[in-house]
């Protein structure tokens, strides 16, 4: 079904970072939203204050059938009872996984960008959306967390010429976009319960490029050895920091809390730290450059972003202490934000609080994991959040009291275990002092301890 044509959408497991975002999209352009979740959240309650309709629980009889359109996240499994009814009234042709809409919403815009990579997606997403509002192009975008800037994690432009969106790399979900741009930030080995390995997502990463048309555009991370061997025939362009770009950023100065550097004469500043946000920028200002938007207007843009919800999200104060969530849960992601964090305060303790995201993820990167915690001076690491529908009784041998062990037995400083949320806040209390520096991350619902630690103050 055209997306123009259709009128009445529902989004199965509408609390998701991207499904809430699609529905707001739409519903911002004038369409019938209504949406359904397992469980409230503030996600929901911003919704429902925005006038969506959302049922609690699911059940057969909540869903409408009368519908043009009915989303479902990949979260979602086919043994859900609204998914279960709308195959039980022959309603399947209806019904579309997030990525399925996405790619056919996409279709309505001209120039289509889709910001991909295991790292960055979300911060370079936010970042290029404000530059482009920056530069009066008016985009539309998804982002996959709530933007400050914007109170939302989704904009919705005037036009139909600029559509911005994530594009995750789980279970191949890119492959049903249709991009006309592609930005590639980084390749790693993640998501290790669907790809086989390494060479698996390279060349499923390849696939997902090879569906830009002729006069597209590839822009890729020179730095990243990963994705270095991947092509386009059409335009590509490089950024980079060491290695020879396009785009290069150089004289790199961090002090206080900003950090700044320069490319092609003009000096950037950023309001977030870590060398991982000096590339997500140059990747925005390589896209922008090529659109032919002036420097200045770039430089404008990118100073205007402040963050986005858990990503280097300053939360609040606890005990004299600066507490900060982050959604870190891949080893680089983890080792980057702890860096960042060293950079930000560097004469404060940093107390990293962590909740491994997955138990197969947890397996097949432990020895990484190991590493990835040599420069906070304290760490915490609470029990494995287990992910629904993606946790095999092969992997249910692995905890985070082994992740505690390596870790301490490596770095000789003290790691402790936590059981859940409420013994994670008794450590807390007992080991935060004034001035320290806590540091809160994960993808799983880890972060509402930051927020619970900041409002009983």
């Amino acid at each position: 079904m055209k997306y123009m044509e259709t009128q009445k959408m529902y989004f199965i497991g509408i609390g998701g970072a991207g499904m809430s975002g699609l529905a707001r999209m739409v519903a911002q352009q004038g369409k019938t939203v209504m949406g359904s979740d397992g469980a409230g959240s503030a996600v929901i309650d911003k919704l429902r204050n925005e006038g969506i309709v959302v049922n609690i629980p699911q059940t057969s009889d909540s869903i409408p059938l009368d519908y043009d359109m009915y989303v479902y996240s990949a979260a979602v499994p086919e043994g859900n009872p609204e998914r279960a009814a709308l195959a039980k009234h022959n309603l399947t042709e209806k019904s579309y996984s997030y990525f399925e809409a996405v790619g056919e919403f996409m279709k309505v815009y001209n120039n289509r960008v889709a910001v991909s990579g295991t790292h960055g997606k979300t911060t370079t997403t936010a970042m290029l959306s404000l530059v482009l509002e920056e530069a009066e192009i008016d985009p539309t975008a998804i982002v996959g967390s709530i933007v400050k800037h914007w109170d939302s994690n989704v904009r919705v432009g005037d036009t139909n010429e600029y559509f911005v969106v994530e594009a995750c790399e789980y279970k191949a979900h890119m492959l049903k976009l249709h991009p006309t741009v592609i930005i590639l930030t980084n390749i790693e080995e993640d998501h290790l319960d669907y790809y086989k390995d390494l060479n698996h997502i390279q060349v499923t990463f390849q696939n997902y490029i090879d569906l830009l048309p002729t006069d597209g555009v590839l822009i890729r991370n020179a730095d990243d050895s990963e994705s270095g061997d991947l092509g386009f025939d059409g335009t590509t362009i490089s950024y980079g920091i060491t290695e020879q770009a396009d785009v290069m950023a150089t004289n790199i100065e961090k002090e206080g809390e900003l950090q700044r550097f320069t490319v092609d004469g003009t000096k950037y500043s950023l309001r977030v730290p870590g060398d991982f946000n000096i590339y997500n920028a140059l990747a925005v200002i390589t896209y922008a450059k090529h659109l032919g938007i002036p420097a200045k207007v770039i430089k404008e843009g990118l100073l205007k972003f402040n963050g986005t919800w858990r990503r280097f999200e300053l939360v609040g104060e606890y005990k004299g202490a600066t507490v900060v969530s982050d959604y870190a849960h891949h080893p680089t992601a983890v080792d980057g934000v702890i860096r960042a964090t060293k950079e930000w305060y560097p004469d404060r303790r940093i107390i990293m609080v962590f909740q491994p995201h997955q138990r197969n993820r947890t397996k097949m990167l432990f020895d990484r994991f190991t590493h990835a915690f040599d420069h906070a001076d304290l760490t915490i690491v609470q029990e494995i959040y287990d992910v629904s529908g993606r946790e095999e009784d092969v992997d249910k041998d692995i905890s985070s009291t082994q992740l505690v062990d390596a870790i301490a037995e490596r770095s000789g400083k003290l790691v402790l275990y936590s059981a859940n949320h409420e013994k994670t806040k008794q450590l807390l209390a007992e080991h935060v002092e004034p001035g320290d520096v806590v540091l809160i991350a994960g993808a799983g619902n880890i972060y509402t301890i930051a927020e619970d630690l900041v409002s009983n103050q």
